[in-house]
């Protein structure tokens, strides 16, 4: 008889070989006289293939990358969580002094097909809450914010559950990289949960064709979320990704156009030295800094709302654009 030439697609020789060689003859032993094999004896023998191989079959599919995970969380019941959130100075499970933004208790969940924790807020602000998530999510949970039950309900709901953190490829894309770097500041969001859909911050960065490099994140938020929301959001976001060196473009007010800082810093070829000061910088006097806020609070939304009208020609030369700058230089968190 002629030997047919081989197909395998693995070496027999090495130790997966040899695994995966012992498992096919293990199921061809239990093969019945019509070719089939049992369901549960085939269960239980690649249970016992992924064993022999070192693979622990309760934990998660993480023990089998070529990257090992940044962190896998614990379980995410109640006190754990409440323990590894109120380690952390900014939240407490102590409800006074009363009004206290990281105050937070913590409820298990109410659905038998599910084991997460729901952690709740009742005076928390949006970035407290969105620093509870980032918290979360770099010990590997998955978190994220709950729409309210009602438009007018103003307390702030999390889930977490158990998770891991993959690690990010060294070679990863622009978009992927924005979609981290905003998920670790607790914007991104998780799977839809079972109960509730998660609070809408903004939507997965996509790229944009007219700036090579460049990613596009259209800040988005549910029917009942107001304007200044939704501009708060964009602010922060924007802040996330300046204090990370990220070029970003203010595209209107919710839209922001990023990409990453260079993988070396640019050397220019004849850099200009940079001048010595000259004597103390100059004070502006205090009534001076507030006449400042009158004025950008006095054509503030007038002059924005006529920005978001314009075409992108006329936008470039807009009065909106000085304001905005003016506000960044006080600090007054517009973008």
């Amino acid at each position: 008889m002629t030997v047919p030439t081989s197909s395998l697609k693995f070496d027999p020789t090495t130790t997966e070989g040899q695994a995966i060689s012992r498992l096919f003859r293990e199921c061809k032993s239990i093969e019945d006289g019509d070719g089939g094999w049992n369901g549960g004896d085939t269960v239980e023998l690649v249970c016992d293939f992924f064993i022999r191989l070192g693979i622990d079959i309760n934990r998660g599919d993480y023990q089998v990358d070529a990257v090992p995970p940044q962190a896998v969380s614990p379980e995410a019941d109640p006190d754990t969580v409440s323990e590894l959130l109120s380690a952390y100075k900014e939240f407490t499970t102590n409800g006074y002094p009363t009004g206290n933004e990281g105050f937070f208790y913590a409820e298990p969940d109410s659905d038998r097909f599910a084991e997460f924790t729901l952690l709740t807020f009742p005076n928390a602000s949006a970035a407290r809450v969105r620093t509870a998530m980032s918290v979360l999510r770099a010990a590997g949970y998955t978190a994220a914010e709950q729409t309210p039950i009602t438009p007018e309900a103003a307390i702030r709901t999390v889930r977490v559950d158990a998770g891991v953190l993959r690690a990010l490829p060294d070679d990863a894309p622009t978009t992927e990289r924005a979609a981290r770097l905003l998920q670790d500041a607790g914007f991104t969001q998780h799977h839809d949960t079972i109960d509730r859909p998660p609070a809408v911050s903004h939507s997965t960065p996509t790229p944009v064709i007219w700036r090579p490099g460049w990613v596009q994140i259209d800040v988005t938020a549910p029917v009942t979320t107001g304007r200044d929301a939704r501009e708060e959001a964009a602010r922060a976001i924007a802040t996330t990704l300046t204090d990370a060196c990220w070029r970003v473009d203010v595209r209107g007010t919710e839209t922001l156009h990023t990409t990453p800082p260079p993988a070396e810093p640019a050397t220019a070829p004849n850099p200009r030295p940079t001048p010595e000061p000259v004597g103390e910088p100059e004070l502006v006097p205090a009534d001076v800094i507030a006449s400042v806020h009158n004025v950008l609070d006095y054509n503030w939304t007038k002059e924005q709302l006529d920005y978001d009208k314009q075409v992108p020609e006329d936008q470039k030369h807009h009065i909106a654009n000085d304001l905005n700058r003016i506000a960044r230089h006080w600090d007054l968190y517009r973008v």
